[in-house]
């Protein structure tokens, strides 16, 4: 443990894997004024599969594979983990500031909560939320976001929505927007057509990477390319029991021949399929439960100089920006047109393209992504180590729990 550092705790189920969440763990803890511990679970559900944590290779932090009570509750979701052992964590780091990168209304962040109000009282909790839509949640949990946002310090949104649902449910605190990131240096651009050869395509190809769910309008893309040119073709990448009825569908338009399907491919394989691609299409639709929180497959093109087309589901138009072509969620015709509109001008892709790594490294890699965390947990720390904004220095944990007030800083 380094004294003159700022002590972060991050806990988060994103940092148990290598490529979802590690990479912002590093950058953050390659920073010289950070001393950063990361708490993981060790087993998560993961998309309907249990997977385990992924130790870290050269890392420039410290990592904890916690075991956790409740990873998976079923209607509940994992929204019921916790961590036994957390006080104990806790003790042995003394953190300046604890990063909760996982949903407020998670039992985990009220646990937070309560072990710093009763036994860390100096140190400060930073809360982060990902969810768009201003929607009253089940009990326990509406109680638990309450509580949660009545305690901490700072909140970061992953989109602009996600602050302003926040407020509606009553945090005051100061807040901002920091955004998901993409490596950079893994997904960049390519030989377009070495990587189309590599993948089997020709013509112009529409593609999407990701899970095969009705939520993300697959089926407009279906649709649209009944009305586009016979040279364009769709490239679906993903897995999911919505395949079978776009197939369908597909088959009674008499497009089928124009339509691809790829099994879902590991991260390395992506940059590939990107670059093979003439645009990217993300045509999320909104439903009353949920909309489009960000869009990694986005950035993840524009980092390859790929051209985005994205409905106006959600944070969509807030990622996209200038960068490529947003039409309205459900609008068949207009998706044809804008497909249409880039297959007719190459040049206005790669205009769009190069805007779109532009963008990238601009405010999404993850060195980007960490320098606005960093700068966050600099404003809410500006005194530490030794100032009254610090936590106590390590070794003081059996003085300071003895010597806690009664619970009563719980809501302030």
């Amino acid at each position: 443990m380094k004294k003159d550092r700022l002590r972060v705790l991050l806990i988060s189920h994103t940092c148990q894997s290598r490529t979802e969440g590690q990479p912002k763990a590093q950058c953050l803890g390659s920073m010289p004024e950070i001393d950063l511990h990361v708490l993981a679970p060790e087993r998560w559900r993961h998309y309907g599969a249990w997977r385990a944590a992924q130790m870290p290779e050269n890392a420039a932090f410290a990592f904890r594979a916690g075991k956790v009570r409740c990873p998976w509750a079923g209607p509940a979701q994992s929204y019921l983990h916790w961590y036994p052992e957390l006080r104990t964590t806790l003790e042995e780091f003394q953190p300046h500031i604890i990063d909760l990168w996982e949903e407020p209304w998670g039992l985990v962040s009220a646990q937070v909560c309560r072990l710093r109000n009763r036994f860390f009282p100096n140190t400060k909790i930073l809360s982060e939320t990902e969810q768009n839509i201003d929607k009253r949640l089940p009990l326990p949990f509406e109680l638990i976001r309450r509580y949660t946002l009545q305690n901490a310090d700072f909140a970061v949104g992953r989109n602009a929505a996600s602050i302003e649902v926040l407020r509606a449910k009553g945090y005051q605190g100061p807040a901002q927007v920091v955004p998901n990131a993409v490596d950079a240096e893994l997904f960049h651009p390519m030989d377009r057509e070495e990587c189309r050869r590599a993948i089997g395509v020709r013509g112009f190809v529409a593609g999407y990477v990701g899970r095969l769910v009705p939520e993300k309008g697959l089926m407009e893309m279906v649709e649209a390319l009944f009305l586009s040119h016979m040279k364009v073709s769709l490239l679906f990448v993903g897995t999911g029991e919505y395949q079978g009825l776009l197939e369908r569908r597909a088959r009674e338009l008499g497009v089928m021949a124009r339509v691809r399907f790829l099994p879902g491919q590991p991260l390395e394989a992506l940059p590939q399929i990107m670059n093979a691609l003439d645009v990217l299409v993300l045509p999320s639709r909104t439903t009353p439960r949920w909309k489009e929180q960000f869009g990694r497959v986005i950035i993840e093109a524009h980092a390859c100089s790929t051209p985005v087309i994205g409905s106006d589901s959600g944070a969509i138009p807030e990622v996209i920006g200038e960068a490529g072509i947003v039409f309205r969620e459900r609008d068949v015709r207009a998706l044809a047109e804008a497909m249409e509109r880039l297959r007719v001008s190459p040049g206005e892709g790669r205009r769009l393209g190069a805007l779109g790594r532009h963008r990238v490294e601009e405010r999404f890699t993850w060195k980007r992504v960490a320098e606005r965390m960093r700068a966050i947990y600099l404003a809410m720390c500006p005194s530490t180590p030794e100032g009254p904004g610090s936590a106590p220095a390590p070794g003081a944990a059996v003085q300071r729990i003895t010597s806690v007030a009664p619970v009563g800083r719980e809501v302030r």
